[in-house]
């Protein structure tokens, strides 16, 4: 039994709550779009940019002393991929008592809703995916092989530029799995740093990179795929020809003090751009399960 007239805590007065000298991040995605796209400013006096898409023409043999009239070998005709400059918003409100007595102020607020803004743009990239003509679909989990497959069938679509490491966007269940068997696999090469420089011990860097497969190309992981069927959509793209974009410098933010409305300050940032798919044949998608 608690004993009587003890002058105790709750007698006397105290600040409340103390807060730690730190604070932990909020539990959101990274972004990594931007590295593997083409990426331009927006147009001027215009929201919409097509990239182009140069066509070619075929040549043939004819008999000796044969005319050659003018055919579909020879027409020369030019396509584009239009994006169309859309803005993403978001607005919120901060109260007169949590600026002048709280600790959150309107530059939490700005920096806040330009990292909303960039998920959401990265998240917009990543459904991409889902508009690719070839999809490999893993039998459950995600492969060394599958992503091979992806790999032969930019290949076969003669992409150009060969030369430049393929990017490959895996949740991290798949990444999971391509450890998990690179470790059980025993192969020689996977041993072998020089051979494989995937999975070396390195933690996810900061752009979301994992490490490399040796003639395949550079890892990413992320999330924020589209699913269905139990499946991520994933994809091996190449970094230079399967997506294009325009994009503005900066999110812009506006601040309106409201008084009859509630007493607080409304933020409203707003981004423009736009992406979309520039050369099919470029990519693949790879389909595994959530």
């Amino acid at each position: 039994m608690p004993v009587a007239n003890v002058t105790e805590l709750a007698n006397s007065n105290t600040i409340g709550n103390a807060l730690s000298a730190v604070a932990s991040p909020a539990f959101v995605k990274g972004t990594i779009a931007m590295n593997h796209l083409m990426a331009e400013d927006l147009p001027q006096l215009t929201n919409v940019k097509k990239f182009r898409k140069n066509g070619s023409v075929t040549a043939a043999i004819v008999a000796e002393a044969t005319a050659n009239a003018i055919d579909a070998n020879g027409e020369l005709t030019d396509s584009a991929a239009t994006c169309t400059a859309a803005k993403a918003v978001v607005v919120s409100g901060l109260s007169v008592e949590e600026q002048k007595f709280g600790t959150i102020d309107l530059t939490r607020i700005g920096n806040e809703q330009f990292n909303a803004i960039a998920r959401y743009v990265d998240d917009d990239w990543l459904s991409q995916f889902s508009n690719l003509s070839t999809v490999i679909t893993s039998t459950a989990v995600m492969t060394i092989d599958d992503i091979m497959q992806g790999q032969l069938a930019i290949y076969n679509a003669k992409c150009p530029n060969q030369e430049v490491p393929l990017s490959i966007i895996l949740g991290p269940k798949a990444v999971y799995n391509i450890k998990k068997e690179i470790i059980q696999s025993g192969a020689a090469a996977f041993s072998n740093s020089a051979m494989l420089g995937v999975f070396g011990g390195q933690p996810v860097q900061a752009n979301g990179l994992v490490g490399s497969i040796t003639g395949v190309g550079d890892v990413y992981q992320t999330t924020g795929f589209a699913t269905g069927g139990g499946d991520d959509t994933q994809a091996i793209v190449h970094p230079m020809w399967a997506h294009c974009g325009i994009f503005d410098t900066a999110p812009v933010s506006w601040l309106s003090n409201k008084g009859s409305e509630g007493f607080y300050t409304e933020v409203a940032s707003y981004y423009f751009y736009d992406i979309a798919e520039w050369n099919d044949g470029a990519g693949a998608a790879l389909k595994s399960d959530t």
